[in-house]
Parts: structure tokens; sequence; C-alpha cells
């Protein structure tokens, strides 16, 4: 049944499309051309540098993003399934998550094409992508977990959490350098929990080097503490949906 729901989730989001999964790529790599033509003309980068960089800050956060807000109404959009007959609550909100992190796997493999082209290093620190996708669904699933318990019993949440997505993705140092804020945003930005796993993807795709161990052990330490969090939350609440759809 999960994989039906997953298989479902990427099938109806490009059915009757002429392109298809091409979309997969398109859609993110049209955002991010016009954000690094922009941001690198207004910081005087180099395009090429400004755009690999960008490039590979978008794809965990795209991922992370996706994760987060579509969750939301996992339980919402499988309200008559889900009154018909008995199922584990869980598969709702994981197979959004499995949805979006193909989705983003997919975009991944293409965006690299283009950032190895226009200045990207190839060694042997990409073989931590993987490791470092499994921390950032880890984290991610355990925020989706409250999420989509949390909006059964406020609906508001759904458009609440797309405008908190907004301001959290510019306090994260995606279009620019951890260190490039000042007083009290950037002190907003030192304690922003998606740091770390977007230095998880940086390091081997713009300096072709491993993420360092500190990165590494927070980013352990982070996933581990929302999926534990947003698991205990979903298991005190799951039995309460039915009576709330």
């Amino acid at each position: 049944m999960l994989w039906q729901l997953v298989r479902q989730h990427l099938i109806l989001r490009y059915r009757r499309t002429a392109l298809g999964y091409l979309w997969t790529l398109i859609n993110p790599l049209m955002m991010m051309t016009v954000t690094a033509v922009v941001f690198s003309t207004l910081f005087k980068a180099d395009l090429k540098t400004y755009a690999v960089f960008l490039f590979a800050g978008m794809i965990p956060w795209n991922c992370f993003s996706g994760i987060v807000t579509q969750s939301g109404a996992a339980f919402i959009n499988n309200e008559s399934l889900i009154k018909k007959i008995y199922l584990p609550k869980l598969i709702f909100p994981l197979s959004v998550a499995l949805g979006v992190l193909i989705d983003s796997c997919l975009s991944f493999v293409a965006l690299f094409l283009i950032i190895f082209a226009i200045g990207g290093h190839l060694t042997w620190a990409l073989l931590s992508i993987p490791f470092a996708y499994m921390l950032l669904f880890v984290f991610a699933l355990g925020i989706a977990l409250f999420i989509s318990i949390a909006t059964v019993f406020f609906r508001d949440l759904q458009h609440i959490i797309l405008i908190a997505m907004q301001a959290w993705f510019f306090l994260t140092p995606i279009m620019y350098k951890n260190d490039a804020l000042m007083g009290k945003v950037a002190w907003l930005v030192s304690f922003n929990p998606v740091v770390p796993f977007v230095d998880l993807f940086r390091a081997p795709l713009t300096q072709g080097v491993l993420p360092n161990s500190t990165t590494v052990m927070v980013c352990m330490a982070l996933a581990a503490c929302s999926l534990s969090l947003g698991f205990i939350f979903f298991l005190l609440k799951e039995k309460k949906i039915i009576f709330r759809l």
C-alpha cells in the first residue's frame, strides 16, 4: 500500500502533461537559473561559480521544503480512504515524504550534470551525497509527522506553513554565504537547523571535500531528535485523526 501511494503521488503529479517527469528538472532548473543570474549580478559574483553554489544549496532545501509542506495535506487528501478501511496512519505522511525524496533524487541527477558542466567538482566526496540525503530525509520526516497531524486539528496550518517556509528560506544561507548577514539576523541563521544539512551537500559539490565531522554529528543529532519527537507526537494523536477528518 505504501508503494501504491508513492506511485500515485508520482503519477498524478505529471499525468496528462506532455513532458512528464522532465518537469522534475525543468521547474527547479528554470527557477535556479533566474535566481543565479539575478543574484550573481547583485552580488557581483562570477555566474558559473555562483550557479554551482546556488544549485548545491537549493537541492537540499527543495527536498526539505517539499516534504514539510506537502505532508500537511497527507491525511486530508486521503480522508475517504482512511474512513473506508483500516491502514497504518504512518504510511500517509511517509508516502508523501518518499515521493518528494524520489523527485529530489531525479532532480539531483540531472542538476548534477549541469553543476559538473559549469564547474562542479567530480571527486570521491560525492559518495557522501546518499548519506546526506538519508539524514535530510529523517530530519524532514520528523517535522512532517508533526505537521501532518497538526493540520488535521488546525486546517489553517496548511497556509501558515507556506508562509513560514518562505521566511525560513530567506533565513537559510542558500543564496548567500553563512557569514554574509550581520546583527540579530545572523543570530537567527546560526540557530537555523537546516544550515548544517545544506553544508552536507555544499562541501562535496562546491569544494570537492567531505563535510567536516562536526557538521555530520550535528546533522545526525538533529535528525534523531526530529524523528523521535515527531514520532512520539504522532503516536499520541494518531487515534484521534479519524474523529477530526
